[in-house]
């Protein structure tokens, strides 16, 4: 019987590992840190020093994680949602994308700022007509979109600046996001200015 709750304590460590280190080539963060870690330690210390608490250990310290990564979530998508967030919809390569955006007055069009997947990037950038949904109300609008990395400085500060004004401390939950859960390797920031049809 101990034998067999050893190795049970074994697969939910080593699982938490396994996860950890998914997690961490995928889009890396504190979580995932801590389960990689943490899960090996605890694999480590089971075949080396079993112990009648190693199940319990496992187990206490995956339901943390697990946690940990649910109230985070949903602290930032909470905290993100109560500001104004503006439905985009548009035609990608790989079908329809729908994202829900913080959005921003400069100028006489919207502008919205987020990092997506890159088939997402190529069908702004190439002016696909996109369905913004923005106080209930639904628009086609055309983007005018340009690779953050790519706008002039005074442009990229005075974006920083009007969403800092608009969603202060809202901003803090966004670092969280990234800081905590990481980001998909694969996502490019793009700043889209929306055009009337």
């Amino acid at each position: 019987m101990e034998l067999k709750l050893r190795k049970i304590a074994g697969l939910v460590a080593g699982l938490t590992a396994a996860t950890g280190l998914i997690l961490l080539v995928t889009r890396g963060g504190l979580i995932a840190w801590a389960a990689l870690f943490i899960g090996a330690l605890l694999l480590t210390k089971i075949w080396l020093k079993p112990s009648k608490y190693d199940l319990a250990m496992s187990s206490v310290v995956a339901i943390v994680l697990v946690s940990s990564w649910i109230g985070t979530f949903y602290y930032v998508i909470s905290t993100f949602e109560s500001g104004e967030v503006v439905e985009l919809q548009i035609d990608t390569e790989n079908g329809l994308h729908i994202a829900r955006v913080w959005v921003l007055d400069i100028g006489a069009h919207p502008i919205v700022y987020y990092d997506t997947e890159p088939a997402v990037v190529e069908s702004l950038l190439a002016g696909t007509p996109i369905q913004l949904t923005r106080s209930g109300e639904t628009s086609t609008r055309i983007p005018e979109a340009t690779l953050f990395d790519e706008l002039p400085e005074d442009e990229a500060n005075q974006i920083f600046e009007v969403m800092g004004d608009k969603y202060a401390e809202r901003n803090e939950a966004v670092e969280v996001f990234y800081s905590m859960l990481g980001s998909p390797r694969n996502r490019i920031d793009v700043v889209a200015r929306l055009k009337n049809n």
